[in-house]
């Protein structure tokens, strides 16, 4: 299997269509509607506030997964990685929320950007938001099509003069955090840090989403982190609920997300003797 196998080349039929139209084409649903609030951020930082404004030329046809509080930490985080990376690479685009941010970041410092899904609409819909926001950039975004640990067997460990950043907002499901987490640790020396989002999920069953204990399942309990995005209030009774989407909840005053770095860290698991090809999804393949 060669290094681009799974990389998609952009679809030009899509580039005349309205944003409305282009997740309606690409059948993919818009659940609550939320979008990032980033009132609170203006003047904290001039090329943060032309990111938001450039991405908010497109205000519809789209929902954002994140708080704005989160967007802006994570647009921190590469900032402060400065020239310690050359590359972010983004598990999970959805509907491109954390991606823009992520194209602005990299349209300043020059840094390679991948995206990482085993979903093509999600795929194609974000680098369709990325080109009309930062037109410039698109060509050198990348689209991954596949997991994680995939990604790290056929990509990163091709390319090993990489430094890369890891936004993990993928696979939620306990199990699958595990296998994503754990085929970094073949190329530790290559990862700076992980932004890990939705770190106070909780779900009904089948979904047993939990992130947090993921992270703490590989890299220990006393995991050195900085958090991340917003901290919800046990009274706040909409947050508290099971949604009526997939019955997702959060938990009360626990961060939305965590930045691990590499330094100060290390892998608790997997054993040495467990190959990469345990955590493909086909292992073997």
């Amino acid at each position: 299997m060669t290094t681009d196998s799974r990389f998609l080349q952009p679809d030009p039929s899509l580039a005349e269509l309205s944003m409305e139209e282009l997740h309606q084409r690409l059948n993919i649903p818009i659940y609550s509607g939320h979008r990032a609030d980033f009132f609170q951020f203006r003047g904290l930082s001039p090329a943060f506030d032309d990111i938001v404004a450039r991405a908010s030329a497109f205000n519809d046809g789209y929902e954002d997964q994140c708080s704005a509080q989160y967007y802006y930490d994570l647009f921190d985080c590469v900032q402060s990685a400065d020239r310690a990376i050359n590359r972010v690479v983004e598990v999970g685009v959805f509907m491109g929320g954390a991606s823009v941010i992520l194209a602005g970041c990299a349209d300043i410092t020059g840094l390679e950007l991948d995206l990482v899904d085993i979903t093509r609409p999600y795929l194609h819909f974000t680098h369709e938001r990325i080109r009309r926001t930062f037109p410039d950039q698109a060509p050198r975004v990348r689209m991954f099509h596949g997991d994680l640990p995939t990604y790290v067997r056929d990509v990163l460990m091709q390319e090993p003069d990489v430094r890369a950043l890891v936004q993990h907002d993928g696979a939620h499901i306990f199990n699958q955090v595990v296998c994503d987490l754990s085929a970094l640790s073949f190329v530790r020396p290559q990862v700076y840090g992980l932004a890990i989002q939705d770190t106070h999920l909780r779900g009904v069953p089948p979904r047993f989403n939990f992130v947090d204990a993921a992270v703490c399942a590989v890299f220990g309990f006393q995991v050195a982190f900085a958090p991340m995005g917003v901290r919800y209030k046990a009274d706040n009774e909409v947050m508290m609920t099971p949604n009526r989407f997939q019955g997702n909840y959060f938990l009360p005053e626990r961060p939305e997300g965590m930045f691990v770095p590499m330094e100060g860290n290390e892998f608790q698991y997997p054993h040495p003797s467990i190959p990469l090809d345990a955590f493909l999804p086909n292992p073997g393949t």
